[in-house]
């Protein structure tokens, strides 16, 4: 009888709930970083501080989430995935709690840090389980599920945290994240076996690893190639609702439609150069990006140069500039891991996901230090990083993968 019991637990946990219970985790930790995008301008007179101050709660949320990743592995193998994710979308649940309570900016900008860590839990894990628990066919479709509803999460972030702006105040965004942190948690310790574990905690051997993933040229190129057009990208997220609602009267409820355009040309982006992948090398693509993002910044530029910057035609520029790093995000990759070692593949996504943290943390300082309230700064931020990441990519010849 006692081992009757445990195969009759199993199938459940394999059903539906366990990529319900993932799929929630990802959303929380994906909305935690734009959710409350439309609530930054009210934020300076919420805390009685400075936009460069708001600014920074966006930073260092991603700094948190860029170093993160290098905790996480070591300790799912020393205590096993599902207690290391369980574990950290409670913290998650119980940090955003706290940052709807928060007394002052310094508070909160130390709590979005510590909440961008823990959300990092689930960008490293929640993959690595469907992996682990599904094959064949099943995981294949649990994983297009899975692409597909955290894909859109970017877009509905601001639309709902608009809403939910209007509708109760910034803080209620924090207590909606936490909600969905706690029920993520509850559902992952409910229904997901435990996996893995048992293992010495080795934060030594991950840092070697990355020090070999670090010296390999095309690699570390073309991360840093995508980490620069991450940092574009998210200087227009930090700076965007600033523009959209103070300076051309965007209602909050309704910014969320402006940035959700951006996310559409994004997806356009990826989607073509999947299309393309079959007659294209992976490089002409990677290329493309580049050259759709350069061309969004300088169109940015110049338009406000020209003072003609108004809602449709920055929406227009921006989502120039998103094509391209849906383009290079498809495609890029390609290049980086076809010089990555079998043993070393986990590690390098790893390494991958810290690198987009990294830029879009770096982008949101940028804009927080710099930005005065003049989109001509952001304009230059964001044609500063575009062209670092052109350079990467045109620096030379790569080998391509084989098909």
């Amino acid at each position: 009888m006692s081992r009757t019991t445990p195969s009759r637990k199993t199938a459940p946990r394999h059903g539906w709930q366990v990529p319900a219970a993932l799929i929630l985790a990802m959303w929380a930790s994906i909305l935690s970083t734009d959710l409350y995008t439309p609530s930054l301008p009210e934020l300076d007179t919420v805390f009685g501080t400075t936009d460069r101050a708001v600014k920074l709660t966006m930073s260092v949320n991603f700094l948190g989430y860029a170093l993160g990743p290098l905790l996480v592995g070591p300790l799912a193998d020393r205590f096993g995935r599902r207690r290391v994710l369980g574990t950290g979308m409670a913290l998650f649940a119980v940090l955003s709690l706290l940052c709807a309570i928060a007394p002052d900016i310094r508070t909160l900008i130390v709590l979005r840090g510590l909440q961008g860590a823990c959300g990092s839990v689930a960008s490293v894990l929640c993959v690595v389980l469907i992996r682990d628990l599904f094959r064949g066919a099943r995981a294949v479709k649990v994983l297009s599920l899975y692409g597909a509803s955290i894909g859109i999460a970017p877009a509905v972030g601001p639309l709902l945290g608009g809403v939910v702006h209007v509708w109760a105040g910034w803080w209620a965004n924090f207590v909606l994240l936490s909600v969905m942190g706690a029920l993520a948690a509850a559902m992952v310790w409910r229904t997901i076996p435990e996996g893995g574990g048992g293992a010495p905690f080795a934060l030594r051997l991950s840092l070697r690893r990355y020090r070999r993933l670090l010296r390999n040229t095309v690699f570390l190129r073309f991360a840093l190639a995508i980490g620069a057009t991450f940092a574009g990208l998210f200087a227009y997220i930090t700076v965007g609702p600033y523009l959209f609602i103070e300076r051309f009267g965007v209602a909050t409820e309704e910014y969320g439609f402006y940035y959700g355009a951006s996310v559409v040309a994004y997806i356009l982006g990826a989607t073509a150069a999947n299309r393309l992948a079959a007659r294209v090398s992976a490089l002409s693509l990677t290329k493309a990006g580049a050259v759709f993002g350069i061309a969004g910044a300088i169109v940015f530029l110049g338009i406000t140069v020209a003072e003609t910057l108004t809602a449709v035609t920055m929406l227009a520029a921006m989502s120039l500039f998103s094509l391209g790093l849906g383009i290079l995000f498809a495609a890029a990759p390609v290049l980086m891991f076809a010089t990555v070692p079998q043993s070393l593949g986990a590690t390098a996504g790893v390494l991958f996901s810290i690198g987009q943290s990294a830029g879009a943390a770096l982008g949101a300082a940028c804009v927080a230090l710099l930005h005065d309230d003049r989109p001509e700064i952001l304009a230059v931020v964001m044609l500063g990083f575009a062209a670092f990441a052109a350079g990467l990519v045109f620096a030379g010849p790569v080998e391509e993968p084989d098909a």
